[in-house]
């Protein structure tokens, strides 16, 4: 794996690991669709003199069809059940649960894109998910309040997952800068519509924390992440990248000691290093180590 890949995916990793608590905070000022188109259009307006500059060519076809979808399944559903839900999950819990998109992914992989998924990978995420289960286990509670926002968050895990494998496939001829634009213009339109629709009578009340959290998810959780997130689609397999959100809950734990001064039980520093050697071995899983893909190719040529 190059460096530049190596460092994009840390990157995206220090991001990621802040983004739920941003979140959080910025659901308590306004309401989550109305947070959320916020956020993304203003994401947009901040991406559009790269574009201007690189004078990038407007996508068409095939290219312009999976954008426009993907600013619904990737940006406008999945933000607004994940931002709803943060009204009734803590981050912690949140970030545990969008753990399983590693695994969602490697599913759809194979069905969507006809490509195998190495063993090796299946069996490092499973791992993983446990370990992350370890991790998170003394901070969970179960009551129906969080039953209902982890089911939200499930489904938007899912609309992830799936439209990682399908932009894999679709956007190889578009820009990130624009691919990313693009997505970000039409799901804060699609997210303020449904504000307008749903939140007409909830008022916002901002306050600097929540400004903080608004232009941290814009410029740093939306701008750049999805920008990184789009490129390193082009140069490693969508469960792979996905694999970097078992990572995100350990960066909350370690943000948590060093900031907050909260404590680290072994449990937690057993967990996180089942975690990171899972991660590791998923991302050295070779095609050849065999897999579900490689498992329903060879059954239909033995047909």
């Amino acid at each position: 794996m190059k460096p530049r890949v190596i460092l994009a995916m840390l990157a995206l990793c220090a991001v990621w690991g802040s983004t739920w608590m941003a979140i959080r905070v910025l659901v308590t000022a306004a309401p989550p669709m109305r947070s959320a188109s916020l956020r993304f259009l203003l994401a947009s307006a901040l991406l559009l003199p790269f574009i201007r500059g690189l004078r990038l060519a407007w996508p068409a076809g095939r290219g312009l069809r999976a954008v426009l979808l993907l600013s619904f399944t990737m940006i406008a559903v999945p933000s607004a059940l994940t931002f709803w839900a943060e009204q009734r999950l803590s981050s912690g819990l949140t970030a545990l649960i969008f753990g399983a998109m590693p695994l969602m992914t490697a599913i759809l992989t194979p069905l969507m894109a006809g490509r195998s998924v190495p063993r090796t990978a299946w069996q490092a995420m499973i791992i993983g998910l446990g370990g992350l289960g370890f991790v998170l286990s003394g901070a969970i509670s179960t009551s129906l309040w969080q039953a209902v926002g982890a089911v939200a968050v499930l489904g938007a895990v899912s609309l992830y997952a799936w439209s990682s494998v399908y932009a894999k496939q679709t956007l190889a001829g578009v820009h990130p800068f624009l691919s990313t634009s693009i997505q970000f213009f039409f799901g804060g339109i699609w997210l303020g519509l449904a504000s307008l629709l749903f939140e007409r009578n909830r008022p916002s009340h901002w306050e600097t924390s929540s400004i903080v959290a608004l232009v941290f998810l814009s410029i740093f959780a939306s701008a750049l992440s999805f920008t990184l997130y789009y490129w390193l689609l082009k140069h490693v397999e969508a469960y792979q990248l996905t694999s970097l959100q078992l990572v995100v809950p350990i960066l909350a734990v370690v943000e948590g000691a060093a900031f907050m001064r909260e404590a680290v039980p072994w449990t937690m520093m057993l967990g996180a290093a089942v975690v990171l050697g899972s991660v590791y071995f998923v991302m050295r899983a070779r095609p050849d180590d065999g897999g579900t893909g490689q498992l329903r190719l060879n059954r239909e040529v033995s047909r």
